[in-house]
């Protein structure tokens, strides 16, 4: 073990070996597949199981069949085990293996864990690690124990506590998978508030970030301690702990309005005005990467469409398992642009002054999606025949890791497959490494400067 560890350290830099472990996964996980033993029916073609295990790793939800019905309870453990270690990265348990083995972590494998946690130091990664094991056990188990509630009295004690298991982990790793038979996800069960509202509090546990938590538990800890008034609590909580779930609350809001203005007479149409509501709600949450859906999103009209593709490219808040460019990144292009607007010489929030540097990485991040998605759209516009919204639903969707889908998904060409799977990985994998890109960049240029001039803009 040492000596591989050091070998892959020596040889490969953090973003190629972040990469490697989910293209390992994602293999090892197509190859298991295809074997009759992880299938209920005739094994599907190598691409497709490449398709769902790539789904799974990238914790997506996009799939071109019934994950419930093609494969065995086999396959479903796989893809359950390729979306754990997906949500949490395979390094993460390899680190959580090294430090109950003892093992110290080298300052590389430190170093590779902050940034495929998206934490801003080194301090206390092992804690840190240990926190996020913890916590995704604790919260999983806990969905799982609900759902229970719901599902052994309809499924009985076997089947219904291994849907259950599924879902929660599913959920709160906001990959969107089930293994209910056929395609209809949780549209049967859109007027249960037990089960939409666990589903949602466990998407938007995993899509807050555990940064975010981690941090919530320490001032809570510290306050009780000092004995301290609670109304000091959210004073002391960290930068980025208020700016996720301020930017959070502010696209579950709106985004529930509107769905629920959007679609009163369209797919929320035959529900009560609660259930419309649960499920305006329901369907923002699952927007911002987690892909399960609890009405037909064949059937939403074309504004609707459009705002959940926004939705879903801003996606969760970084360090947790949701996809998209991010709550924060999109709340600094924004911010920015105010700022710009009203000619303010600084960025100024919560009392804190942000660097430039954050505003240079939030931009670098939104153009590397923006041309990604104008990339793909363009080639599977000539390929396809279905509307360039419904298309460009899809690719955001696939590169968002949120899984959600107008429907289209299984009557895609193997060319637009094989793009929706690059989308999923670089959606998963791609922001670390355009992280860690500018952070070395940085460094390099840092006592590097030209002459300055002037650009004409506008």
């Amino acid at each position: 073990m040492q000596k591989f560890r050091t070998y892959l350290f020596s040889k490969f830099k953090a973003p190629t070996i972040l990469t490697m472990s989910f293209a390992f996964l994602i293999l090892t996980g197509a190859i298991l597949l295809c074997f009759p033993f992880a299938n209920a029916r005739e094994p599907m073609g190598f691409i497709d199981n490449l398709f769902t295990a790539t789904t799974s790793t990238c914790v997506t939800g996009l799939t071109v069949t019934s994950i419930g019905d093609q494969y065995s309870t086999i396959g479903h453990i796989i893809i359950l085990l390729l979306i754990q270690f997906g949500g949490l990265g395979l390094m993460t348990f390899i680190s959580i293996i090294l430090i109950y083995l003892h093992n110290n972590l080298e300052l590389k494998e430190r170093s590779l864990l902050k940034d495929a946690l998206n934490k801003l130091d080194y301090h206390d990664i092992r804690s840190y690690i240990r926190d996020i094991f913890k916590f995704t056990i604790a919260i999983e188990l806990i969905g799982a124990l609900i759902l229970m509630t719901q599902f052994i009295p309809e499924y009985g004690l076997i089947q219904g506590a291994w849907t259950s298991i599924f879902l929660a982990v599913s959920a709160f790793c906001n990959a969107g998978i089930d293994i209910f038979p056929g395609t209809s996800s949780l549209i049967p069960y859109n007027g249960n508030f037990v089960i939409i509202l666990t589903i949602a509090g466990l998407i938007i546990s995993g899509g807050l970030g555990f940064a975010v938590w981690i941090d919530y538990k320490k001032k809570l800890g510290n306050f009780l301690a000092l004995k301290r008034k609670i109304t000091m609590y959210a004073y002391k909580l960290r930068f980025n702990t208020k700016l996720a779930v301020m930017m959070t609350i502010i696209i579950l809001l709106s985004g529930t309005v509107f769905i629920f203005i959007s679609e009163f007479d369209g797919a929320l149409k035959d529900m009560s005005l609660i259930d419309k509501m649960l499920n305006a709600f329901f369907n923002t949450v699952t927007l911002r990467t987690a892909g399960f859906s609890s009405f037909d999103y064949t059937i939403i009209n074309r504004a609707t469409k459009m705002i959940m593709i926004i939705i879903m490219f801003i996606g969760g808040s970084p360090g947790g398992t949701a996809g998209g460019i991010k709550t924060t990144t999109f709340f600094l292009l924004m911010y920015a642009l105010y700022c710009e607007l009203k000619k303010s010489r600084y960025m100024n929030v919560f009392g804190k002054h942000i660097k430039k540097a954050n505003f240079i990485s939030a931009y670098a991040i939104f153009m590397m999606y923006l041309i990604v998605c104008i990339v793909a759209l363009t080639i599977m516009m000539m390929i396809e025949d279905f509307s360039s919204l419904d298309i460009l639903f899809e690719i955001v969707s696939a590169i968002g890791t949120v899984g959600l889908t107008v429907g289209i998904t299984s009557s895609l060409s193997v060319v637009s497959k094989l793009i929706i799977i690059a989308l999923m990985f670089i959606g998963r994998v791609g922001p670390i490494t355009i992280a860690y890109a500018l952070r070395n960049n940085a460094k390099r240029d840092m006592n590097l400067r030209y002459p300055a001039t002037d650009v004409i803009v506008g």
